[in-house]
């Protein structure tokens, strides 16, 4: 009986998460109930196609048992939309027991061993992490990575697999001066997992993989640091195939003539020389190279990064060097070679107590070997030919400098100024020779001034602001000025902010239009536990051809409850229990917190302030973080805010706050890379779309001088076998490059939409897919501090497939549109 209880918590509870360690049980509360609602409303009035009335409702409640489960439960609704999600569906259990220096892994969880090996795929199972005393440690995993789904024709979005299970380890020992550790992963699938026959043509194939690989850190000299990993990956592609294969790792898997053997590694050697370092980095990856312990690996790469940093003059000049060579199409199969080559020197100069500056360049140019793969029949030009050979570089150049000068600094007064300018320049040169009809360069600059008066709260600055962008013959300007100002009431309860902009465009030397901006808000907040919001946005847009008024406002209102505790549920006479209450509120007073971390103030109990946290979590400002991010924030607010030492837990708020907003520079850094790689990769795409339209004419011009041409599919069987085979592959050479350039014209209409970085972090449409797919693994990327040409990659491959797969649903061939022919 007692086992079916447990069994009904389980299954009732599967987003209960065990986070701490299970000595707990029984020295904590029962239970710890947390939470708040929220409601936000949007009233709009203007010319745009938006509802004129909306309004947002949310709550979240978490339940914590004995510090060990946590059950969160979190709604809301709109007056467009309901969802929910609760710890009563049947989506995911996770459980992460831990007991002294053994913590395990029960459920659908996920680890990571390293980038070329089990990284970061989901499986449910059991994993351990041990860390006994000393310089040993050991991870173990089993269980299933995919389960088994039977083909359907009439599930026709939905994929067939067979079962998959997987098992692996990774140990590691650290000596005085060196570590060295190994990883064995192991994956397969099961055959006799499906009843249905798979079709041939879907390719699914019942796959096989071993993967081993050795990694290691040593201090070779004073200052000098070795680190690097080797990896061989084995996978037999269909296990049902014959055949023997001579690898050397063949034995450790169903080998036959399918089976591929792959490898990567990398080496980083870092040499710490007076007040910074030097660093060298090779990485080497097969192309194809893959293991079945991960959704994406990078392959047929090779990379070479160089970068030093130092401080000069005492500590006064901070200079940065990065440097980096990338190459792909190592075993010279692909039609195309890319080269990058990345520099950058940054520096940071603190000329005196009032005075610092930055400034920052950086020149990126990529090569591309253009192979000459086909060979036009009839009609091509010498002309033609010697463009369908040129090798084309494509240049870019980014330089800023930013200026910040204190003119005052007293108790009463502080003022401020700040100008920073900023320079791109791009263009793409063919055989050597600079094309003009796509050179673009911008230039934009900005000068603010700001008084403060910290006496009163207020602050006022203005700001003019202005770009120049020249793109082949056309130039445009946009200018305009800000001016803004924010105060804060009633002890900084209540904070007020407004700003008044105006900008104007212009092109080719005619005015365009003109934007004008108001925008007023203000923060109030009642008791610690109340919190209200109101914006205000009036908008006036004027162009040619009309003129367009908006007006936004928004209300929100969020109120936190507070921290229900069984440690407060006192049973007995009413006398005792109000001399009780009387003495905790004594004792609370004597352990209030209080801290200041940005604009906020964080003041009172534990149980005070990680409520706070949780709604600074909870709000607006991120709100764009990816999901698995903000649950991992969560469990770590939620691990914190078990601390009983009031001054540890301080330090443990403040670091955790200062990791949640720097959040925001990872999401500013994953817009900004992928606004540059969408416009690097919308060059590209320009640049072929001749060559593409060329070779689909090519293919055409072929097939009309065929004498099928335009012929019956009856009428062809009158003529010879031959000739019909003959028209047949000719014809399939035509709709393959018929679908490569519609393909291609639908992505470059897509492209044109994100030319501002504005316009790619608004995007409610393709980009948002995008984010919710790749985001996380973009964010973990910036956080372990990889480098930019490895994230831009990653970005640039994955839109590529993305936006390609998504041309399937949306491109229409009749439509097609010859633009130079």
């Amino acid at each position: 009986m007692e086992l079916k209880k447990t069994l009904y918590i389980f299954v009732l509870f599967p987003f209960i998460v065990f986070s701490q360690n299970l000595e707990k049980i029984g020295k904590s509360s029962i239970f710890k109930l947390t939470g708040g609602v929220g409601v936000n409303s949007v009233f709009y009035s203007g010319d745009s196609n938006r509802e004129p009335f909306t309004y947002f409702l949310s709550g979240n409640i978490n339940l914590n048992i004995s510090d060990v489960y946590n059950i969160p439960l979190s709604f809301s609704y709109s007056n467009s939309k309901f969802q929910t999600n609760n710890p009563f569906s049947f989506n995911r259990l996770s459980l992460h027991p831990s007991y002294k220096w053994v913590t395990a892994h029960i459920g659908d969880v996920n680890m990571s061993f390293s980038p070329y090996t089990l990284s970061g795929h989901q499986f449910t199972g059991l994993g351990l992490d041990l860390s006994p005393k000393g310089n040993f440690k050991v991870s173990l995993m089993y269980g299933r990575l995919l389960k088994e789904r039977e083909y359907s024709t009439e599930n026709l979005n939905g994929e067939a697999n067979y079962k998959r299970m997987g098992y692996g380890f990774k140990a590691s020992y650290k000596f005085d001066k060196f570590s060295i550790g190994g990883i064995f992963f192991k994956a397969s699938d099961d055959l006799s997992s499906l009843k249905e026959r798979i079709p041939v043509e879907k390719n699914i194939q019942p796959k096989d993989n071993t993967v081993i690989s050795v990694d290691g850190e040593a201090n070779v000299i004073k200052g000098l640091k070795v680190k690097g990993e080797i990896a061989f990956s084995a996978l037999t592609e269909d296990i049902r195939a014959g055949g023997k294969s001579d690898g050397f790792m063949s034995f450790l898997l169903n080998s036959n003539v399918t089976t591929r053997y792959y490898k990567a590694f990398n080496f980083n050697f870092v040499y710490q020389i007076g007040k910074g370092s030097i660093g060298v980095g090779y990485e080497y990856i097969d192309p194809n190279y893959q293991t079945l312990g991960g959704y994406f690996f990078n392959n047929d790469l090779e990379n070479i990064t160089v970068n030093a940093s130092q401080r000069i003059f005492k500590d006064k000049l901070a200079i940065t060097v990065n440097a980096g060579l990338q190459k792909d199409d190592l075993d010279g199969s692909k039609a195309t070679q890319l080269k990058r080559l990345v520099s950058s020197i940054n520096l940071a100069f603190d000329a005196s107590k009032k005075m610092n500056m930055t400034l920052a360049y950086s020149n990126f140019q990529s090569y591309t070997n253009i192979k000459n793969q086909f060979d036009f029949i009839n009609g091509v030009s010498q002309i033609e030919q010697e463009l369908d050979k040129a090798n084309v570089s494509q240049i870019s150049q980014n330089a800023n400098l930013n200026v910040n000068y204190i003119l005052k600094d007293t108790e009463s007064s502080r003022q401020n100024i700040n100008v920073g300018l900023t320079f791109q320049d791009a263009v793409n040169e063919i055989d050597g020779k600079a094309s003009n009809l796509d050179k673009s360069t911008l230039y934009n600059g900005n000068v603010v001034y700001t008084i403060g008066y910290p006496e009163s709260n207020l602050n006022i600055s203005g700001a003019l602001n202005g770009s120049y962008n020249k793109v082949a013959d056309n130039n445009s300007v946009i200018i305009g000025p800000t001016v803004s100002a924010n105060k804060s009431f009633l002890e900084k309860k209540l904070k007020v902010n407004s700003s008044l902009g105006y900008n104007q465009s212009i092109n080719n030397g005619e005015k365009q239009g003109d934007i004008t901006n108001f925008r007023i808000s203000g923060r109030y907040i009642y008791k610690k536990r109340h919190n209200f919001n109101l914006n205000t946005l009036a908008q006036l847009r004027s162009s040619l051809n009309n003129s367009k008024k908006d007006f936004t406002v928004t209300f929100g209102y969020t109120y936190n409850f507070g921290v229900f505790d069984s440690k407060n549920i006192k049973f007995g006479k009413r006398k005792r229990r109000v001399r009780v209450k009387k003495k905790k509120r004594k004792r609370v007073k004597n352990d209030a917190i209080n801290f200041k971390y940005r604009d906020s103030i964080y003041k009172g109990s534990i149980e005070d302030v990680d409520q706070k946290i949780a709604i600074l979590l909870n709000s607006s400002i991120f709100k764009d973080l990816p999901l698995k991010r903000k649950r991992k924030f969560n469990d770590n607010r939620i691990e914190i805010a078990k601390e009983d030492n009031k001054k540890a837990y301080k330090i443990k708020a403040i670091q955790f706050l200062k990791a949640l907003y720097d959040s925001e520079k990872s999401l500013s850094i994953y817009y900004s890379t992928l606004h540059g790689v969408l416009n690097d990769l919308l060059k590209d795409a320009n640049r072929l779309d001749y060559r593409m339209e060329l070779e689909y004419l090519k293919d055409k011009k072929e097939a009309i001088k065929h004498s099928l041409y335009n012929k019956s599919k009856e009428d062809r069987k009158e003529y010879s076998k031959l000739l019909q085979k003959e028209y047949s592959e000719i014809d399939k050479k035509l709709k393959k490059s018929l679908k490569k350039l519609v393909t291609h014209r639908w992505i470059v209409s897509k492209l044109k939409n994100y030319k501002t970085l504005e316009s790619v972090k608004k995007d409610k449409n393709y980009l948002n897919q995008f984010y919710k797919k790749f985001g996380n693994r973009v964010f973990e990327m910036i956080e372990n501090d990889d480098d930019k040409s490895k994230i831009k990659l990653y970005l640039l491959k994955n839109s590529i497939e993305f936006l390609a797969n998504e041309s399937e649903k949306n491109i229409d061939k009749n439509k097609l549109q010859l633009k130079y022919l």
